[in-house]
């Protein structure tokens, strides 16, 4: 049995089936742009989290190394780290502008620390001045969105919201 050819013969797309294949590729574009760039949006705040831990440990292994006490201070949007240089050759445990700034780091995603770790010291032998939790905030849940601070340990996690805790991973 045979069928018959409406468009007598020709082949090739309708207007109609033309318009509904570029609304369903306009609708699957939409949907991957929106995905990538909640995506982006999550790696970006591991990255400056992951940044912001190497930073912490660097300070804490040359503090042990070079027998020196380490700043750092945190604000909303970056940190910095310093070495107590001033006077020489071993600085007096006080920060003062002539101390060595080591790492300087401003951020895009609002940093927000607890237990008083937005000013505080890492001593001769690495142990922490205060305990607390940095947080970078984000509309994603990131793997890693939060550093904690012991005495003996710093560590990265993932905030939990219900308890208003950054858990270790």
């Amino acid at each position: 049995m045979r069928y018959r050819d409406d468009r007598g013969g020709r082949g090739g797309f309708t207007l109609v089936e033309m318009m509904i294949a570029i609304a369903i590729v306009g609708i699957v574009v939409t949907i991957a742009v929106s995905n990538f760039q909640g995506m982006m949006e999550k790696y970006r705040v591991e990255d400056e989290t992951k940044q912001m831990f190497a930073d912490l440990m660097v300070a804490r292994g040359r503090a042990m190394q070079r027998n020196r006490v380490f700043f750092i201070q945190i604000s909303a949007n970056g940190y910095k780290t310093f070495e107590d240089t001033n006077p020489a050759p071993d600085g007096n445990n006080n920060l003062e502008s002539s101390d060595t700034q080591v790492a300087g780091v401003t951020v895009k995603h609002t940093i927000t620390p607890t237990g008083g770790l937005s000013d505080f010291r890492l001593n001769r032998n690495g142990i922490a001045s205060v305990t607390g939790s940095i947080r970078f905030s984000s509309t994603t849940k990131p793997d890693y969105d939060c550093i904690t601070v012991n005495a003996t340990r710093i560590k990265m996690g993932q905030y939990n919201a219900t308890d208003n805790a950054c858990v270790e991973k």
